[in-house]
């Protein structure tokens, strides 16, 4: 019967298909729908299950993007993931002699460690899934570093045919061709002329004929703004253009979205600049087309400054400023410049059910927002770019916000146990909330429910009417937000590695316990809404999270590189997930209820040592009693070492 249907019907049952495995149990039916399937069934499951994370700029076999995706959401909903400390290593070259560094050292001279700023972006070089390129920067001190990684099968051709030693050099753990560039700014002093922002221009955004260039524009604190151009392909180039800023010092920094970016710093303690990202004069030093003021001259407040700046859409400008009762502000970038009066300010109230501030008076209050992100848009509900976004500010509170409702935000999301204020935001498309905090070195994930945004579900959440993020306007979100429990899917990771860092101490200087104390989670950048990968910037160090499963035989076709086999058959796993012995063990807690001890707490084992005792997690997760934090050596002889090759359902 089902051979004989029309092809609307036959799109309109594919909708309600919510796992892959029905797809693929449905297109082995038959020979029409398995054609049907392999055309369109694959797509409709990615356009109804992964709305915001799958897009028309990704490859054209769509079954091979939906195992990507759903092993994805599975990672993510298990906590699945293999964390190191990122440095360069390997095929490192200095800007702008072009010479290769035989071994990256960190320049001496910071007293509590440089911030690291971090941006990131990808896009897909070949038809298939896993080839990608990876651009990532990031700065230490007064130091700026890029990283360039391709993936995909012709990076694996490269990698069979190579020497044992070109091998070590210029492919990292997972067999992806990776190059590093480090640009050190001319006579800088760590500690004083340290890169304070920085942004990646995007490849649409890119100049005409500058298709092969990569652009970092970054800030430092003595009033530098300069673009670094580096040229991969066609001959070795690097230069620099230079903006004005007045010796001004620059905290923040964002690059409209558009074709033709522009460029918005702030300036002096209350002063927003935009500058030309593409001129054709590119020799001399190109000032500010439109400056404004968010204050008059006469008045002063006592610590007010200008914290985060976001771009919503490329005519709306998001400013984080504090401590002030009207901490967001939006401004309007016209064709002339920005517009004085803000487009909307906004005051936030306490949160009417948050159990630590129930002895505080209800209004107003004064915070500082330092983090602004918009959510992308929707491809059920046409929305406007730039009409909803997340803000996160000193009182340790998330809050969603839509330009369409006369609320101040449409709903909060908070942690009981953490207070701390919100340093950054990063979303994985309109599915989770990712912040990092200002105490204890934590990431917190929150389940971001909202129209257009997730609808594939890996884990059956348990349930329960407690929610851990709470509406402020209950009648203004119920439209908006599902009844479906979540709380299985909040949790918090603490990227503090437990016992010692081998690794890290024999290949660092410096001492190992400056990268294990508590600090601020500064940054998060997240290459793209379908990217494995999450970067996240701590004090004096940068952590790379790949949300992958290290028991999983079918992984992520962008992981499948990695896998090392015995002579029989069998997957080793230390010798594919953690190679060169650096992968950190972290303790996380996700809650059960909205009180402060209703919590569970969770260790990471060591790769190779997995017996997983969490219902629901990856198996690496155990109760803290069981885990021995010490580390362990590795047992060439230990069976746990392997798996068998044995297939698993979706």
């Amino acid at each position: 019967m089902l051979d004989k249907l029309p092809f609307e019907l036959l799109s309109h049952i594919h909708t309600y298909l919510d796992t892959a495995q029905a797809v693929a149990h449905l297109s082995v039916t038959c020979r029409r729908l398995h054609t049907f399937s392999a055309k369109e069934g694959w797509k409709i499951f990615l356009r109804t299950r992964f709305p915001s994370l799958s897009t028309p700029s990704q490859p054209n076999d769509y079954k091979e993007v939906a195992h990507g995706l759903t092993t994805l959401s599975r990672n993510w909903d298990r906590k699945g993931f293999v964390a190191r400390y990122l440095e360069p290593a390997g095929s490192i070259t200095s800007l702008p002699t072009w010479e290769q560094v035989p071994r990256w050292q960190h320049k001496d001279g910071q007293t509590i460690g440089y911030q690291p700023c971090i941006d990131s972006y990808e896009e897909w070089t070949s038809g298939d899934w896993s080839s990608r390129k990876q651009v990532l920067t990031w700065c230490a001190g007064t130091e700026l570093l890029v990283r360039v990684k391709k993936t995909g099968r012709d990076t694996q051709g490269f990698y069979d045919t190579a020497s044992p030693n070109d091998r070590n050099f210029y492919f990292d753990q997972y067999k992806h061709l990776t190059s590093w560039f480090r640009y050190g700014i001319p006579g800088g002093m760590e500690g004083r002329d340290d890169i304070t922002s920085l942004e990646v221009i995007r490849p649409y955004q890119k100049a005409p004929g500058a298709d092969h260039v990569e652009s970092v524009v970054f800030a430092t604190a003595n009033g530098v703004l300069q673009r670094l151009n580096i040229g991969l392909d066609g001959g070795r180039t690097s230069s620099v253009q230079s903006y004005t800023t007045d010796g001004i010092m620059i905290h923040c920094t964002s690059l409209s979205p558009s074709t033709s970016p522009i460029l918005a710093t702030d300036s002096g303690v209350s002063g927003i600049a935009l500058y030309p990202m593409h001129q054709e004069n590119q020799t001399e030093s190109l000032s500010a087309f439109s400056q404004i003021d968010l204050l008059p001259e006469v008045v002063t407040l006592k610590g007010f400054s200008i914290w985060g700046l976001n771009f919503l859409s490329e005519n709306k400008l998001g400013v984080g400023v504090g401590p002030s009762t009207e901490s967001f502000r939006i401004f309007e970038v016209s064709s002339a410049g920005l517009v004085k009066e803000p487009i909307r300010s906004y005051q936030f109230d306490r949160p009417e059910d948050s159990h630590r501030l129930d002895s505080l008076p209800r209004g107003p209050i004064e915070v500082s927002t330092y983090s602004i992100i918009p959510l992308p848009p929707s491809s059920q509900g046409g929305r406007d770019s730039g009409e909803v976004f997340l803000t996160g500010d000193t009182s340790g509170t998330i809050r969603l916000h839509d330009l369409r409702s006369p609320s101040s935000s449409e709903c909060s999301y908070w942690d009981t146990a953490n207070d701390s204020a919100i340093y950054s935001l990063q979303t994985q498309g309109r599915e989770r909330i990712i912040a990092g905090t200002g105490r204890h070195t934590t990431v917190m994930v929150y389940d971001l429910r909202v129209s257009g945004g997730r609808s594939y579900y890996n884990i059956e959440v348990p349930p329960t009417t407690q929610r851990h993020h709470k509406a402020r306007n209950p009648r203004a979100t119920r439209p908006k937000m599902e009844k479906k429990s979540d709380a299985h899917y909040n949790w918090n990771v603490f990227l503090n590695p437990r016992g010692v860092n081998q690794f890290r101490a024999q290949n660092s200087r410096r001492s190992h316990n400056r990268y294990e104390r508590d600090s601020p989670v500064y940054t998060l950048s997240l290459p793209s809404p379908s990217s494995p990968t999450l970067f996240a910037g701590v004090e004096d160090a940068v952590i790379q999270l790949d949300f992958t499963a290290i028991l999983d035989v079918h992984p992520d076709p962008f992981f499948a590189s990695t896998l090392e086999r015995t002579q029989r058959g069998e997957i080793n796993v230390k010798k594919s997930w953690n190679p060169r012995g650096d992968v950190m063990n972290f303790g996380m807690y996700d809650k059960t209820d909205q009180t402060a001890f209703g919590m569970n707490l969770w260790v990471q084992a060591g790769v190779g040592h997995y017996q997983g005792t969490a219902p629901g997690l990856d198996d690496r997760w155990r109760d803290p009693s069981q885990v021995d934090p010490t580390p362990q050596r590795s047992n060439r002889s230990d069976r746990s070492d392997t798996t068998r090759d044995t297939r698993r359902g979706e």
